[in-house]
Order: C-alpha cells, then sequence, then structure tokens
C-alpha cells in the first residue's frame, strides 16, 4: 500500500509532537489508523436497539466506513458499499469488520434505527475536542431549515404522496459544527419545531439567530429559558411591530444616532464587491420603552437597524427624445432595510459580526449539502435513515472546512483530490484536520 512521501506532510516538529501526543502514537504514518481507531471507540456510545446476539454488523463499523466512503465521494449507500470492497485490506488495519462487508441495504438499515441526536453529539465531539482557532470569541447560532427534495414521492394509484425530509439545524459558527438536526414533522412547520430544538439546549454564553419567520415570542422565551441571547429579524410577519420600527428608525432619529446620540450606537463599513460598491450602515439603540408591547418579548434590551445601499452602473433606457441609444449606463443606487431587536444591550461591533453572519448556515452548511454532497438526488424513503446519513454528511463537512485552507482548493475539489488516491493521501488529510 502506498504512503505519502515526507515531503506530503509539510509539518514541523512541534506540530508532529502535538500530533503523536493527542493520538499517542510514535510513527506519524500511523495517524490515519489512530485516528478512526479513536471514533471507532467514540461510536460503541451509541445505543443498539437489536436483539443481542442476532446482529451481524457493528454499528460502529457501519459509520466509521461511511464517514469515509462520503470523504471519499460516496453519494448514496451503493457508493459506500463499493468503496469497502475496495478499500477492505487498509480499512480492516483499524476495523475488525467481523460481519464481513454490509450490503447497501444493511448501511441503509442500521441508519434507520441510530438514535440521531447521539449520533450528532459523539461526532461533533470528535471533531471539537481538537485544536480550534475560531475567528468568533463567543458562540453565535444560526437556526434555519431545508428541505431533501429527493425524498419526496408523488401521490399514485398505488400509493399516497410523501412529503420530503425538512430538518431544522442548528449550526455553530465557533465551532463549525451543525450542533442540532430536528425533523419538521409533516403536519407542522418551523415555528414549533425552534421551540422544541431549543428547549433541549444550553445556550449558555451563545447568541441565536434565525430567519423573521421564525421571530415568535415563544422561540424568544426558549432561548432566555435555555440561558441564551437573541438577535434576530422583524419583518411583515410582526406587521404592527415591523411598522413601529420603520416609523422610528426614520432618516431623522438615524442622522441623530449618526451625531452621537447617548442612547445609540453607529458603525459603517465599506466593501467591494463584482462592480457594485456597497455600504453598510449600523444602528442600534437602548431607546425601547417607546414600544407598548415590549413584555411579550422575554429579555429585549435594545433595536437595531442595518442599512445596505448598493450603488453600481446599470443600463436602463434612454428616456430622451429622438435618442439614437434606446439603453444607456447609469450610476444606480439601491438600499436595503432590515430591523432587528436583541436581548443584548447595544454593543455595535456585536450587532455586525452577528447581522453579517446570519446566512452562514446557508452558505456554509445547506448550499454544500446540495452542490458538494448532491443530497437531493438520494432518494431514500426511510427519513431517519437519510436524517442520520445527512448528519455524516454535515461531519464530514465540518472535516473539510477546517482543512480548506491548507489544501487551497474548493471542499469539491478536496474531495475529487482524495479520491485519486485515498489510503496514501488520507494520514495527510487527518494530520491537517488535528492542526486546525
Amino acid at each position: 500500500m502506498a504512503r505519502p512521501s515526507k515531503k506530503r506532510f509539510e509539518l514541523d516538529v512541534k506540530q508532529l509532537s502535538f500530533i503523536k501526543k493527542v493520538l499517542n502514537i510514535t510513527k506519524i504514518k500511523d495517524v490515519d489508523k489512530a485516528a478512526m481507531k479513536q471514533l471507532k471507540e467514540n461510536l460503541k456510545q451509541l445505543k443498539d436497539c437489536r436483539v443481542k446476539g442476532k446482529t451481524k454488523f457493528k454499528i460502529w463499523d457501519v459509520v466509521v466506513c461511511s464517514f469515509l466512503a462520503i470523504l471519499f465521494g460516496a453519494q448514496d449507500w451503493e457508493d459506500i458499499h463499493d468503496f469497502v470492497i475496495e478499500h477492505y485490506g487498509w480499512i480492516r488495519e483499524f476495523l475488525l469488520l467481523t460481519g464481513g462487508i454490509p450490503s447497501s441495504k444493511t448501511y441503509e438499515r442500521v441508519f434507520s434505527i441510530i438514535e440521531s441526536q447521539e449520533l450528532e453529539d459523539i461526532l461533533n465531539d470528535f471533531i471539537i475536542c481538537f485544536n480550534i482557532k475560531s475567528q468568533y470569541e463567543i458562540d453565535i447560532i444560526n437556526i434555519d431549515g431545508r428541505v431533501n427534495r429527493g425524498s419526496s414521492r408523488n401521490e399514485t394509484i398505488y400509493s399516497e404522496k410523501v412529503k420530503p425530509l425538512n430538518v431544522l439545524n442548528a449550526y455553530s459558527n465557533k465551532y463549525g459544527v451543525c450542533i442540532a438536526s430536528e425533523i419538521i414533522e409533516d403536519k407542522t412547520n418551523e415555528i414549533p419545531t425552534i421551540e422544541t430544538l431549543i428547549s433541549g439546549m444550553n445556550l449558555t454564553g451563545i447568541i441565536a439567530t434565525w430567519d423573521a419567520l421564525n421571530t415568535q415570542t415563544k422561540n424568544v422565551k426558549a432561548v432566555i429559558n435555555a440561558g441564551g441571547d437573541y438577535i434576530i429579524p422583524i419583518k411583515a410577519n410582526q406587521e404592527t411591530f415591523y411598522n413601529d420600527l420603520k416609523l422610528y428608525f426614520d432618516e431623522k432619529r438615524c442622522e441623530e444616532i449618526r451625531a452621537g446620540n447617548s442612547n445609540s450606537v453607529y458603525y459603517m463599513e465599506n466593501e467591494k464587491s463584482h462592480s457594485a460598491f456597497i455600504k453598510y450602515e449600523y444602528f442600534q439603540t437602548s431607546d425601547i420603552n417607546w414600544y407598548s408591547k415590549l413584555s411579550d418579548w422575554e429579555g429585549i434590551h435594545s433595536f437595531g437597524l442595518v442599512k445596505k445601499s448598493i450603488t453600481k452602473k446599470m443600463k436602463v433606457k434612454n428616456e430622451r427624445k429622438n435618442a439614437k441609444k434606446k439603453m444607456i449606463e447609469k450610476i444606480v443606487t439601491t438600499t436595503e432595510y432590515r430591523y432587528y431587536i436583541s436581548s443584548k444591550h447595544i454593543n455595535i461591533n456585536e450587532f455586525n459580526e452577528v447581522t453579517r453572519g446570519h446566512w452562514n448556515i446557508e452558505n456554509k452548511i445547506h448550499w454544500h449539502l446540495d452542490f458538494t454532497f448532491d443530497q437531493d438526488k438520494n432518494t431514500t424513503r426511510n427519513k431517519k435513515a437519510l436524517l442520520n446519513l445527512e448528519i455524516t454528511h454535515k461531519f464530514v463537512l465540518a472535516c473539510l472546512e477546517r482543512v480548506k485552507d491548507r489544501y487551497k482548493r474548493s471542499l469539491k475539489a478536496i474531495r475529487k483530490h482524495m479520491s485519486n488516491n485515498f489510503e496514501e493521501f488520507f494520514p495527510e488529510f487527518i494530520a491537517y484536520l488535528l492542526l486546525n
């Protein structure tokens, strides 16, 4: 079996020493086997509801094989099965596989009996326990739902319509992992599911954020009861509150805040995106007692506004009579206003950080599940099996995000690079994962 050359590991003595200490190994070439053995031991904590003595395949074998296959590029159960056949000799160096090689149906069946929250906690603990460098001093949790469209079925004369798997995810910006996944039942929506998801979490020292649809008094109360804080948007679904905030943050008030109103703070930043010039203005105030229904919103301490002005050249219709050119270039500015409420006292840097990172869950989780892992093409009907497969996808995604800067490639390109010679490149991948 091919092994990476010494040049492949661009590590100094201190880094090598750290890896050996973490995994309790003497040779760096054993880094992959040691890491997978550790993951296997962690996965032995999973509850197994199957009848003892009548089970052929170990749960941890199934999960570890699935992780490796997905990292390699597997998209479905058949791909996982094929990967294990191809790399059976190498896998046997750290997994006994006493039951032999599971079939594709076995992978799906075992995934359908695993407790999802247990699996997610174990996989997250495995990656979080390593050396973490985060740009976030405090943790910001983004909460949003995602639909797996491939799991739906249209109604036929033989079967009823099946709705797709809809999962509510909570993404930790500090650790770069999805810390909780909750199935949204067919007969409900995200709003009550958020309350359920939050109630099972400890949010001490954490700020929660979500889209405006889920800004409800019950969800806000759940965050406060869980020991957390919130910075969340208000839109037309809370029509009266939204209109009151629009009236409050009029141009006169914004000018006063820019000038240094004692109860408020202001911050501005500019950036260039392609051919557009974007100006962000942040307004935050503790002047909130004017709002008549303040007591409905548990723990509320401040209101905020983000004013986003986009200036760019656009082709517009020439309004002049008898003009030779039908279209002319003109500088056009469009302005967006987004209003927020928060349980935090005014802190403009924190407000800026949370509102700018509001859609990290979409960009760093949901988009990759579609683009990098092609999840919408998976037609698995068993929703629990599909949820556990998605949890494994998110674990692989977190690992890839950790090493992305070292490879200087997209996540999809890293997987393709790995697939060229998986057994050779995997030790390098694990080493980079441990050091990030």
